[in-house]
């Protein structure tokens, strides 16, 4: 195996342990008649901590490499699960949701930084698209295998079976079955001078920071919303993973011809598009509870979803100074993760007061008003 395709199969690993421990996270509070404000304060906690140290872990990856930061990240996820399997009580959520997400996030910037080095700088997009197809098959199969093994293992071994996944990269780093890319020659006159905030001055660099801001919150809300809505509805654990599931196949479908499309198409209007997907799939979703119409709803989203995150990534990518990569992907997800806080607190506060559909629509509007706004880079094409 290629070390770029073991890579991405070990953060693949890792995010079938978080997404399918979020979902159970949110199932089980729902379970115990847990509120949904309270529900949406959990969810908050998976980014309140990493949006205040995600710049300064950006710097730390840039400066040691990734090996260091994928063996704490995998250890720390693995301890977070093994934790809620163990203690699976409220308060130990409270324990078990800032503790998960720091680290995913830690890994997650770790495998942006990782995978643009494997190859050639031309190389990028396919690299960005093979690890997005990784992530699209874990996004898929987390919820899946956490709502099977809620079912028939019950919350606590559910919780302990995602822990093995996401300690699957700590065993293949230490036994050193996996060779990361060489870091870029890097000279002293070659190091930008600017740093944090002020690198966004750049325009297109802001503009990609932007889109995969806007993209990893829209899957924050899915996360969050979707158990909340299937509960409500009194869809069954299986049933609310293979919605889940839904959406991860659209991102997979999408994901295997998205380097023919990027050939044919800027990303922008590529982007615009997948925003319109998104925003017609949250605005429908509230109006049916037919299964069927809400699973094709979730795999239209999926193809949206799918589209903008090796875009976005790729873009933002390129645009960075070579030495400030970690850097800037700190800064993304600093703003990811106020967003993975705020949102669900909002949403939680909304949802116990007027319900969920309330929530998709909001989001909705938004994207329709993002859509208005870049509306002119439709009409540009290659």
């Amino acid at each position: 195996m290629k070390p770029l395709h073991l890579y991405v199969t070990l953060a693949a690993s890792n995010h079938i342990a978080t997404n399918g421990s979020r979902m159970t996270i949110m199932l089980f509070a729902a379970s115990l008649g847990v509120s949904p404000a309270l529900i949406g304060l959990l969810a908050a906690l998976y980014g309140v901590v990493s949006a205040f140290i995600a710049v300064r872990v950006g710097r730390w990856i840039d400066r040691v490499g990734p090996r260091k930061p994928v063996m704490f990240a995998s250890c720390m996820v693995t301890l977070a699960g093994i934790i809620a399997g163990v203690w699976h009580t409220v308060p130990a959520l409270f324990i078990v949701t800032p503790l998960m997400g720091t680290f995913n996030s830690m890994y997650q910037m770790t495998t942006h930084q990782t995978v643009g080095r494997y190859g050639e700088p031309g190389d990028r997009a396919a690299n960005f698209t093979t690890h997005a197809l990784a992530i699209s098959a874990a996004t898929f199969l987390g919820p899946l295998l956490a709502g099977l093994a809620i079912d028939h293992l019950g919350y606590a071994n559910a919780f302990l079976a995602m822990a093995v996944f996401s300690g699957a990269p700590v065993a293949v780093v230490w036994l050193g079955l996996l060779k990361f890319p060489p870091a870029g020659p890097r000279k002293i006159e070659q190091a930008t001078p600017v740093s944090g905030w002020a690198l966004l001055k750049d325009k297109d660099l802001r503009r990609a920071y932007t889109a995969a801001a806007t993209n990893n919150a829209i899957w924050s809300i899915w996360g969050f919303m979707l158990p909340l809505y299937g509960h409500s509805i009194a869809l069954s654990a299986t049933a609310i993973g293979t919605l889940s599931a839904s959406l991860s196949g659209g991102t997979v479908l999408v994901r295997i011809f998205a380097i023919t499309l990027v050939r044919r198409f800027k990303p922008w209007p590529l982007i615009v598009v997948s925003h319109i997907m998104i925003g017609l799939g949250f605005f429908a979703m509230p109006l049916t509870q037919i299964f069927t119409m809400l699973a094709a709803l979730a795999f239209v989203m999926g193809i949206g979803l799918g589209l903008t995150g090796p875009l976005s990534t790729t873009v933002m990518y390129d645009a960075s100074p070579p030495d400030k990569v970690g850097e800037v992907i700190g800064l993304r997800m600093t703003v990811a993760n106020l967003a993975q806080t705020l949102v669900p607190l909002l949403s939680g506060a909304v949802g116990a007061t007027l319900g969920v559909a309330p929530v998709f629509w909001a989001v909705a509007a938004c994207l329709s008003g993002e859509v208005w706004a870049n509306r002119r880079e439709l009409k540009v094409r290659r």
